[in-house]
């Protein structure tokens, strides 16, 4: 049977009745061992989100990071969007240390803890709201250019009528 954890952090051992073999259980660990992976967590039987989420979370930056580069490359993107997905980076860093702070002083996640975590998605509603004005503010430039384009004369047509 399960004895549980032995005090000190040892693992206890557990015996497998259908194959009479010992299994030996590690224990859940507080923080990141950069001596375990990413894919072996994955699939150990008792990963948790505590132990996925800090590991998926640094990796994520990468991939956005290039998406910021080419999008202040690209031409065709309003800039208002941009810099509202650049904001984004305003929510992350925010809310990395809101997070720490609800851990060490309430004991619980940030989302636990409604007056932080409300001024750590203000960040983020800030964020989306720049990021539709930009949006929109492409749309309208798109639209005015098509009506002028579509008032102006061709040339060679006969715009007189009599």
């Amino acid at each position: 049977g399960a004895k549980g954890w032995a005090a000190g952090g040892k693992a206890a051992t557990h015996t497998a009745t259908t194959t009479g073999r010992a299994i030996h259980a590690v224990p859940p660990t507080s923080g990141l061992d950069p001596a375990v992976s990413l894919s072996s967590l994955a699939w150990e039987p008792n990963a948790s989100s505590e132990t996925l989420a800090p590991q998926l979370f640094a990796l994520s930056l990468f991939p956005y990071l290039a998406f910021l580069y080419f999008l202040w490359k690209a031409k065709d993107v309003p800039r208002l969007a941009t810099i509202g997905f650049c904001t984004l980076l305003i929510f992350v860093f925010v809310t990395i240390p809101a997070g720490i702070y609800a851990k060490n002083v309430y004991g619980t996640s940030l989302s636990n803890v409604d007056w932080l975590h409300g001024g750590a998605e203000s960040f983020l509603t800030m964020t989306n709201l720049i990021i539709v004005l930009g949006m929109r503010s492409g749309i309208r430039e798109i639209q005015t250019a098509k009506s002028s384009s579509a008032k102006k004369p061709s040339p060679g047509s006969d715009q007189e009528e009599s």
